[in-house]
């Protein structure tokens, strides 16, 4: 069947195998192993789909084949003549550039389904198989020489290839898509005749097959090229001609002049995507997170690889560094998918860091507007431009880097702009995808500390960037990207109109509800509809929840928020290392329980078997307690510890010491303080609930909490914290409640009662009592400075009876110095005066404050209740001055 001047393939494989020795071969996705090959086989045969014929490409599977421990294909796929594996071709291969192709696709289908007799017994397997000798996009304006030398499709012939294969120094991508059941041509024609179809033959089953194939090798396309790339001057023809632009063209005053502005800023926001560019970023990077940092782990990416070839992805990462922008690219761009189009600042848009990412697929956005209607459409036209032609687009919905390691409010213009694209086209099978990047250290963290004492944050320029290519000669440790639970846009937009409905069921009328369905929607819809723009935020909120769900705690992070729950400046090796293992612990922990995709940067054994000897050592003899202190009789811990107190020495957070008796302390560098509150902001939303739940135990003196106060406290707080924690909105304060308690009584911390409705502390373990305090002081900064806030807003109420926002921050300032003076707050007053206003914000979202006239605000009694004294307010009122 398949032969080349009458040769059969398999003599032409025998003689081309030389070649193989030079193909570096790159298979997606990933998650193909040698164990989902033998699922997929479970003593079936195999057939695998090429879209058309070719000895190379079959050479190339053959060599991934034995990668797998899988047989080599030697024959084509006829009727009793191959037992494991064999090939067949959509179409025959080509001659030199010709483009005529042979199609016996059909009657070989036919032939082996009808004739084999394991095809009527489901014993058949179909796996279509892309390769790609480049992974070039199609650019439209490419000339026909290079067209014809070097196809984009990466698909040409044998000369074609060569010369990729020559290019690309040997490096040749192969991709398996989803495998198909053998069809059964009796069941299947009689099904679809008893459905009234057109499909009532043998042929038109081959058809719908064939189309089955060539629909999963188009996805498989998408996904690794991307659509066909344009210049600006293809982009101002698409923008100029859209309906949109000529009617805000014809409403200006000027409409030469209008149009000649949509152009100028095109050119400004432009992306110049070059696939040249993104592999010599590649290959820089490859050295970059090699040599600054110490590797890429990635995580969570198998639920990414099953919806990219299903649909249009809108990427949403948080933003913590400079090097997100150039990150996730790189992480996807070695998985086998396109790079995304990035929304970048226009302060990234100096020489020579603008022009550089602008090829990798940067487009630039203005920090504001300001009223510039001509700009603001250029820009949601470009967005749409993208969007609409297929391309992935990636954006921080932060706006700018966070200062405080914590998640920052959502700033949704840009999201806006996407989500009204999707909704105009209805496309329903848009995802979002949500991404975590998790540093064990930022380039950026002492500008960082800077700015928390004050300092003015310096813009970017060539000198800073300059500077910057200093830092490549250090190490920053590792860095974790760690992709969160995809949110589908037709499913947040049924469920989202669905809560509406059952929500409001006494509106005058159901219909004045958008309809559950997307593709229900009127065309002529309005975006800016008070529904619409009701579902934009809660998108924003559930992208910043999903991030926080996917969180990985860095080692850095973990030894921050061990480092400021303690007073001390000095610290002893043991109860570091127990500390540092037990928030190890808890992060995994409840991770399992709440189903999030938490995890920690160091994955350490033997961890819970640690922690209940160190619990349980005052009753043990006194040389296992020495056993345990030299540095842990299980060599995992040790390991953990030292990777931890290593990186912390090295980026001089903390300092060794020797005493005279062997003991060894670690000493906190009062210098990096600051630092140390970035990294414990990454976590703190992890860590929070069991904060909270030792904060309610240390403060109540009693020997019983129920379950109900517990419940009460996170849930309270959940409110009050909102913009703080980002919690998942699908898990309950229940569920949170009974998972923290869970590990607390697995450790032997709590006893809960028969029904476990009641617990109490087991005080006879004076580690437990310990445990408990360190845990409440991870939460204690944000305890004070909400008490703060808190008891100032009641000593105004009580002295004039109203207040305004800025009286109340300012007034909180002076508290928290005065507290501070006489060493009653644990913070320094620089926290009320860089995070009073996300304070307050957050309180005034919790309904804490009721607004009255002039812009003025009074207290809610009725939610402040019951959380003064967890606040500790009345320790507070006493430094309210007048």
């Amino acid at each position: 069947m398949y032969k080349v001047l009458g040769i059969h393939f398999r003599n032409w494989l025998w003689l081309y195998s030389p070649l193989a020795l030079f193909i570096r071969i790159k298979i997606y996705p990933k998650s193909v192993t040698k164990e989902t090959f033998f699922d997929i086989h479970n003593g079936k045969s195999i057939i695998y789909i090429l879209p058309r014929m070719s000895i190379l490409d079959t050479l190339v599977l053959n060599k991934a084949l034995k990668n797998f421990g899988q047989k080599k294909i030697v024959t084509e796929a006829k009727p009793k003549r191959f037992r494991y594996c064999a090939l067949l071709a959509i179409k025959s291969g080509s001659i030199l550039f010709s483009n005529f192709h042979k199609d016996h696709f059909l009657s070989d289908f036919i032939k082996l389904l009808k004739n084999d007799p394991r095809a009527k017994n489901d014993k058949f397997i179909f796996v279509p198989v892309s390769i790609f000798w480049s992974r070039a996009p199609e650019r439209n304006e490419k000339g026909f020489i290079l067209r014809s030398l070097f196809p984009d499709d990466g698909t040409g012939n044998f000369l074609q290839k060569i010369f990729m294969l020559l290019l690309h120094r040997g490096e040749v991508n192969i991709s398996f898509g989803k495998y198909f059941q053998s069809p059964n041509l009796e069941v299947l024609a009689s099904n679809e005749i008893e459905n009234n179809s057109n499909i009532d033959n043998e042929v038109d089953i081959a058809r719908k097959m064939r189309r089955l194939f060539n629909i999963e090798f188009a996805k498989e396309r998408t996904a690794a090229f991307g659509p066909t790339l344009y210049d600006n001057d293809k982009i101002c023809q698409w923008i100029l001609s859209t309906s949109s632009t000529k009617k805000f063209i014809a409403n200006s005053d000027n409409p030469i002049k209008i149009e000649q502005q949509i152009v100028k800023y095109i050119y400004e926001i432009g992306a110049n995507y070059n696939y040249v560019t993104i592999r010599a970023l590649e290959k820089m990077f490859d050295f970059v997170w090699n040599k600054i940092f110490e590797g890429v782990r990635v995580r969570n990416f198998e639920s990414i690889e099953r919806i990219a070839k299903d649909g249009q992805i809108i990427w949403m990462p948080c933003h913590r560094s400079h090097f997100d922008y150039l990150l996730l690219s790189y992480v996807l761009f070695k998985k086998g998918f396109v790079v995304p189009h990035i929304a970048a600042g226009i302060n990234l848009n100096f020489w020579p860091v603008g022009s550089i990412l602008r090829r990798g697929g940067a487009f630039f956005i203005r920090r504001s507007f300001s009223g510039n209607k001509v700009y603001a459409h250029t820009f949601s036209e470009y967005v749409n431009f993208l969007l609409q032609n297929s391309f992935p687009v990636e954006f921080f919905q932060e706006g700018g880097r966070s200062r405080i390691g914590k998640l920052l409010v959502p700033k949704m213009g840009m999201l806006n702009i996407c989500i009204q694209s999707v909704i105009q086209r209805k496309a329903e099978n848009t995802y979002i995808v949500p991404v975590y990047f998790g540093y064990d250290k930022v380039m950026e963290d002492d500008s960082y500390a800077k700015e928390l004492k004050g300092a003015k944050k310096q813009k970017e320029n060539a000198f800073q960037f300059l500077n910057g290519i200093r830092k490549v000669f250090s190490n920053y440790g590792s860095v974790d990207v760690s992709f969160g639970d995809p949110i589908r846009i037709g499913t947040i937009w049924n469920d989202y109109f669905t809560n509406l409905r059952k929500e409001m069921p006494n509106i005058s009328s159901q219909n004045e509800i958008l309809p559950c369905d997307l593709k229900n929607i009127p065309d002529n819809i309005d975006t800016r509809d008070p529904q619409i723009q009701g579902l934009i935020k809660n998108i924003a909120i559930h992208v910043n929840q999903k991030i926080n769900s996917a969180a990985t705690a860095s080692g850095t992070a973990i030894l921050a928020s061990c480092l400021l729950a303690n007073s001390n400046q000095k610290i002893a090796f043991e109860d570091l290392q127990f500390q540092s293992v037990l928030i190890n612990y808890l992060i995994n922990e409840l991770g399992k329980n709440l189903n999030w995709k938490l995890s920690t940067s160091i994955e350490t054994e033997n961890i819970f078997e640690y922690i209940k000897f160190y619990l349980n050592q005052f009753n043990t003899s006194p040389e296992d307690v020495v056993l345990t202190q030299s540095h842990t009789n299980l060599a995992s811990i040790h390991n953990f510890s030292e990777q931890l107190f290593t990186m912390g020495e090295r980026w001089k957070l903390i300092f060794k010491e020797y005493e005279t008796e062997g003991n060894i302390y670690f000493l906190k560098n009062e210098d990096k303080e600051m630092n140390l509150w970035w990294y414990r902001g990454t976590i703190f939303h992890i860590l929070t609930p069991f904060g909270l739940i030792s904060q309610a135990i240390n403060l109540e003196n009693k020997q019983n909490f129920s379950f109900e106060y517990f419940q009460f406290i996170i849930n309270s707080f959940r409110k009050i914290w909102q913009d703080e924690l980002f919690w998942d909105q699908s898990t309950s304060s229940e569920t949170i409640t009974k998972s923290c308690l869970n590990i607390f009584t697995q450790m032997g911390l709590l006893l809960p009662n028969a029904d476990f409705t009641e617990f109490c502390l087991q005080k006879d373990n004076p580690k437990n009592t310990e445990i408990i305090e360190f845990l409440a002081k991870t939460i204690q900064p944000e305890c004070e400075l909400y008490g703060i806030i808190l008891s100032t807003a009641i000593e105004l109420v009580k002295s004039k009876g109203v207040f305004s926002r800025d009286e109340l921050i300012q007034k909180a300032i002076t508290t928290h110095s005065a507290a501070y003076l006489r060493t009653i707050a644990y913070q320094p007053p620089i926290f009320s005066k860089v995070f009073s206003q996300r304070a307050f914000e957050s309180l005034y979202k919790a309904g804490m404050f009721t607004p009255r006239e002039n812009q003025k605000l009074s207290l809610n009694p009725t939610v402040i209740s019951g959380l003064t004294h967890f606040l500790n307010v009345s320790l507070w009122s006493n430094y309210v001055t007048s």
